[in-house]
């Protein structure tokens, strides 16, 4: 197989398994934590979150283009109501916003390009801008669509809240399990 095919298909795998890890995380998400809903989209608890920094984080562009994929796929239902064009960029938001953040970090010299000198310290900035940019792209998008029953204003504080606390969740839950998957990992070779 050449090497533009084979990247290609290894791209295609990563995009798939993040918009397949993203789904999954929304609706476990919405089983969770649906009490915890503020307003349609959303969530004082947003677990998708912390799966947003980590595909990105780990996996780049293809994870994010990944959550891009995943997003339409929960909103699909939607796409045919003529209401496209918020659905796309709220999908666009999604996922190239925590890249965009990662890039312009790594451009200020903030995270190294293959995360070798990751600290709490950085990570926990990222997640702040990342859930800062998220929660005013999307209020945007609400606001400048009119869609019913938003008030930006009011809705760009929880839907904050919700990513960073998600995001945090995500991260320590996989902090603390790491010493388990590496036993695992270490078993299974």
């Amino acid at each position: 197989m050449n090497l533009r095919l084979r990247t290609l298909l290894e791209w295609l795998l990563m995009v798939l398994v993040s918009a397949t890890l993203f789904v999954a995380f929304f609706r476990l998400n919405d089983l969770l934590f649906a009490s915890l809903q503020h307003a349609q989209g959303i969530n004082w608890v947003f677990l998708p979150a912390g799966f947003r920094v980590l595909l990105v984080l780990v996996l780049g562009l293809p994870g994010a283009l990944g959550i891009v994929a995943g997003n339409l796929w929960l909103d699909q239902a939607h796409l045919h109501t003529g209401d496209l064009l918020p659905i796309l960029l709220a999908a666009l938001v999604s996922g190239l916003g925590p890249w965009a953040v990662r890039q312009w970090m790594t451009g200020q010299r903030l995270l190294d390009h293959e995360l070798k000198d990751i600290t709490a310290a950085r990570l926990l900035n990222f997640v702040l801008i990342y859930a800062a940019v998220n929660a005013v792209f999307h209020q945007f998008i609400r606001w400048n669509f009119q869609i019913a029953n938003s008030q930006p204003w009011i809705d760009i504080w929880p839907m904050f809240m919700g990513d960073t606390i998600g995001a945090l969740a995500m991260l320590y839950a996989f902090k603390i399990s790491m010493p388990w998957l590496k036993a695992w990992a270490h078993r299974r070779i």
